[in-house]
């Protein structure tokens, strides 16, 4: 019998978890079975056992993962998308790319799944509120507000505004409002942030 090492083992867990992201975007949390998600892998069934105790700690994993990248992308948005810091945050995630892409690898989990992260066990909802509290304190960190509950008090409104953007524009089927609801959004969303020299992580 074949014996694989550990690196063969991390680069599995890490198909999964990269065809879990895909797929649960695409077609939500509890549709995705694992037999059909570990094919889309190009994986037998039975391997996925080895990896994971169970699918939601899949589930778990996979949205941590995503909202960790998620926070990279914004956090070079801040650093790159003039009017930098939050400003560029917001010019990047409610964006028309961002809308037209809704399950590629780059595209945020918030506005595909909120919802149903909502009705999952509370061990998947716990696991979530962490990662995305750790999300909310590098976007806060971006704030040039003068204590941490005014940064905080900045960033959470502007998340919620900017999910709830994209999840609308990508829910109605009139092209020019779906353009309205992220170019108004974006705009009021710009307009409130507080003024100052926008810091840096």
């Amino acid at each position: 019998m074949a014996r694989y090492g550990s690196h063969h083992a991390q680069a599995t867990r890490e198909k999964i978890l990269n065809a879990a992201a895909l797929s649960f975007k695409a077609e939500g949390l509890n549709t995705v079975g694992i037999g059909r998600l570990m094919g889309q892998a190009g994986l037998t069934h039975g391997g996925f056992y080895a990896h994971f105790r169970s699918k939601d700690a899949l589930v778990q994993e996979t949205l941590a993962r995503s909202l960790r990248a998620t926070s990279t992308t914004l956090l070079q948005a801040a650093s790159q998308t003039p009017p930098y810091g939050l400003g560029g945050v917001i010019r990047s995630y409610v964006s028309r790319q961002h809308r037209d892409q809704p399950e590629s690898a780059a595209s945020c989990v918030l506005p595909a799944l909120a919802a149903e992260i909502a009705r999952q066990a509370p061990e998947v909802r716990n696991a979530f509120t962490t990662t995305l509290m750790e999300l909310i304190g590098e976007l806060s960190a971006l704030s040039p507000a003068d204590s941490p509950a005014a940064r905080r008090a900045e960033v959470l409104p502007l998340l919620c505004g900017m999910v709830g953007a994209v999840m609308l524009a990508r829910a109605v089927t009139d092209p020019d409002l779906s353009d309205a609801i992220l170019k108004t959004t974006r705009e009021r969303l710009t307009a409130q942030l507080s003024a100052g020299v926008p810091r840096s992580t």
